[in-house]
């Protein structure tokens, strides 16, 4: 779906009003830019004056919203950030929301702004891999209590009922679509951020500086994240640096199932709509994600035998 052009531009100024609101008494917003887009919001850094300091925040504004139904776009992630709130894991810390939309024109999120960027190309790939394992642990350790989130549940398998039009492997599909309409392997319910991966993930100075968009977060397991991980390292640096990353997380069970799980679910999706020019990675062509999403699926499938 395509965010509407007038959701893209400046945030109205009873938006903007109700962040200074959120700041507090007498505050000021002084500058918004326009971040790059998630999959359907849209995203703006915001600097606010008040109080005798200078807030750097991030808005986030949902254009559309189909989210699992239970606990909407906004109140996940509003429910995640507060859970984070002075845990291990480096991320925004929740300023306000506003989940109908009443005041912010939209349904919104309002945080703090971590430091750091994300990369793709990154100048020490084993030092990613490592940042990631343990970024990934410190999420999975985090305590979850009851009632706060949703529970795993994967999206989307339910649709892909044929191996897809473009795939050189509809053997290898063919066989995955059934595994992955098998019943979800039993698991031990983790805190899971349901699309970690390195778009996902700020860096500064050779750390881990910010894990973000934690809309779709949930109870449920490890491998979830680790298997999404995994699908987009290999289309991004190959098979091999995949398995590396799952090496230096360590075992987890029924890996196998969710690298199937999270490639089939992904199956209607066009090659096209993979490619990653907007992260200044022009050399993931159609033919590399097409050859990656094969050959990553009848790695796992083999595994399974």
């Amino acid at each position: 779906m395509t965010i509407p052009a007038e959701m893209r531009r400046k945030p109205p100024p009873s938006t903007l009003a109700w962040v200074e609101r959120a700041v507090g008494p007498g505050s000021r917003v002084v500058r918004v830019r326009r971040l790059r887009n998630a999959w359907a919001a849209v995203m703006h850094a915001v600097d606010v004056e008040g109080a005798g300091a200078r807030h750097r925040l991030v808005l986030r504004r949902w254009a559309r919203i189909d989210i699992p139904p239970e606990i909407g776009a906004v109140e996940n992630e509003a429910a995640v950030l507060g859970l984070l709130d002075g845990s291990r894991v480096p991320s925004p810390r929740l300023v306000a929301a506003d989940a109908r939309g009443d005041l912010a024109d939209v349904p919104a999120v309002l945080m703090t702004r971590v430091p750091g960027r994300d990369t793709l190309s990154p100048r020490d790939l084993d030092t990613m891999l490592a940042g990631l394992a343990e970024t990934l642990h410190l999420i999975h350790a985090v305590d979850v209590p009851p009632g706060i989130l949703n529970y795993y549940r994967p999206w989307g398998l339910d649709t892909v009922l044929d191996p897809p039009v473009w795939s050189r492997r509809p053997d290898v599909w063919a066989r995955a679509i059934e595994i992955a309409n098998e019943p979800v392997p039993a698991h031990t319910r983790v805190l899971c951020h349901r699309d970690f991966h390195p778009g996902n993930v700020l860096w500064r100075r050779g750390r881990v500086s910010g894990i973000v968009d934690w809309t779709a977060a949930c109870r449920g397991p490890a491998a979830a994240d680790l298997a999404h991980c995994r699908s987009n390292l290999a289309l991004l640096f190959g098979q091999s640096v995949a398995d590396n990353f799952a090496r230096r997380y360590g075992v987890v069970p029924d890996l196998a199932w969710h690298d199937i799980a999270d490639v089939v679910s992904m199956g209607e999706e066009s090659p096209e709509a993979w490619r990653w020019h907007d992260a200044g990675r022009t050399d993931i062509t159609v033919d590399r994600i097409i050859d990656a999403r094969d050959d990553f699926l009848a790695q796992a499938v083999t595994r399974l035998g």
